[in-house]
Order: structure tokens, then sequence, then C-alpha cells
């Protein structure tokens, strides 16, 4: 296994950390979680492992560097967060001083409400900045911007690189055993068989629906073919069909459930992410991984 040191490590990531906030805020994307960094300075710095825990060194370094060009520069290192979307306790001493509030060192002990309240403050001045790029210029060039690896958005499930013309054999395949078994996934026996691609009024397509009169359950599988970007991209649309779902009964209130169900085990910042959302996961074997 490759190794690495805190000091390789605060010198080689904050520039990858930049880029991926820059992203981050084009995109009016929420956060850029610790493990986020921690996967792409492992395949840049070629390391099997980087421990999120020590993302904090490089979360401090860049902040430290951006401080000593703008010192009243928005703490955009706030936005470096656990799975949760709030930021761990490397924050703390930059938030205090920012705010003269020294109670605000301890960090760990601050009410979740009260860092919500100083990370949106903060987010608002991030997002309103506009200095960003020049600071990253003048620290690291574009480099690191033009490295970062791409996020397909694309199903893993169907054929060809990145999505194709047919599903794979594997996706119907999932679907269908998902559907034939809903006490595998947790399901009570009055729900009977499920429906294959079920239709919803907004035009999406649920892979799996299970009723058993007013109650439904929807079902997006993800088979041995996704990675963890396909997996994400599942838990959005559990929250996607729940919801329309819901909105199609309305005035009326029905018990509506997402469930993903994937072929691998999601990691622990999707898993953390699936809880937040109220999106139950199991994962089953059907297919063997490719």
């Amino acid at each position: 296994m490759s190794t690495y040191t805190i000091e390789e490590l605060s010198m080689e990531g904050p520039q990858y950390a930049m880029a991926m906030l820059l992203e981050c805020i084009k995109k009016g994307e929420p956060f850029v979680t610790y493990g986020e960094i921690s996967a792409e300075l492992e395949f840049h710095m070629e390391i099997d492992k980087i421990f999120t825990v020590q993302i904090g060194h490089v979360a401090g370094t860049l902040m430290n560097e951006i401080l000593k060009i703008d010192p009243k520069a928005p703490l955009i290192n706030v936005l470096i967060t656990r799975s949760n979307g709030i930021p761990s306790i490397g924050v703390a001493g930059y938030v205090a001083r920012r705010y003269k509030n020294n109670k605000l060192l301890d960090w760990d002990n601050v009410t979740r409400e009260k860092k919500i309240e100083i990370v949106e403050r903060e987010r608002e001045l991030i997002f309103n900045y506009s200095k960003w790029e020049e600071i990253n210029k003048q620290l690291f060039g574009s480099g690191a911007k033009k490295k970062l690896r791409a996020k397909s958005g694309k199903e893993h499930d169907y054929s060809g690189n990145y999505g194709g013309a047919g599903e794979s054999k594997e996706h119907i395949k999932l679907k269908k055993w998902v559907s034939e078994n809903p006490s595998s996934i947790g399901l009570r026996k009055a729900f009977g068989k499920g429906t294959v691609e079920s239709g919803l009024l907004s035009g999406d397509v649920v892979d799996v629906m299970f009723s058993d009169g007013p109650s439904f359950r929807m079902v997006e599988v993800k088979s041995c073919r996704s990675n963890d970007e396909d997996l994400r991209r599942g838990i959005y649309q559990c929250v996607k069909y729940r919801e329309v779902k819901k909105a199609e009964h309305l005035p009326y209130v029905i018990d509506v459930q997402s469930i993903l169900v994937t072929e691998r085990e999601l990691n622990p910042e999707l898993k953390e992410r699936a809880r937040l959302l109220g999106i139950k996961h199991k994962c089953v074997s059907v297919n063997k991984s490719k």
C-alpha cells in the first residue's frame, strides 16, 4: 500500500480541494465532503487509502493560504463537510476568530442549529464573493482544475460507456428479481408482486412499484455495473419518485416510501446521505459482479 505524510497531503491537497470548491460554487452545489476530497487525492497522489479525518489538514492549509491573500475572505472551508453537510472541528478556530466568540472553539458542543446558522451565513458570503478565481490563480494556477475527474451523470446500468441505447441485462434481471421477491427487500406479504417500470405523472419511470392499495413502495435498482456516482444518483432518484407520488395524490396523504436496491454496498458517505434523506437501502446479490 502506498503511504503518505501529513506534510505531503497538506502540500499537494489544497490545490485539488480548491478546484473542487470552485466547481461546487459554480454549480450551486451545497458542499464538498471530506470523503470526496479524499477520493480525488487518492487518485491524483496514487495513494491506496487516505483517511478522511486527515482532510482537515488540507482544508486548514487551504484556508490559511487564502487568508494571507485576503484576511477578510469568506470562510470557504465551511463548505468542506461531513456527509451531513456540517464541517468538523477543524473550522472551530476560524469561526471563533471571525465571529469573536470563543465559545465556538468548543465546536463539538455547539448546537447543530447554531452550526447551521454560521455555515448558512458564510455560504451566502462565499457564493457572492467575486475573487475566488483570482485567488485560485494566484495560489495554484489552473492545473488542478483541468485535472479534476469528471463526474458522470449517466447510468452505468446501460450498455456502452456511460449510457448506450439498451438497458443492461444485469439491470433487467435485478428489476425482475426485486419485483418477484418483495420480502427480500423488507416488504410485507400484502404488497404482492411489484410492477416493473411504473410510470409517474412527471414522466419518470420507477424501476419497480409495489402497492397494497393505500400504500406505495417505489424501488430504484442499481446493478453491479453501477459505481459510486451512479449510486448517489439513485438516492436522489428515490427522493424525486417519493415526492412526485405524494404530489399525485394531493390533497390526500398517502403512505409512500422509496427504497434503493443495489448490488454494491453504499460507501459510508452515501449511506449517511440516504439516511438523512429518509431513503431505505437494501443490498442484494443477483448478478455476478464484473
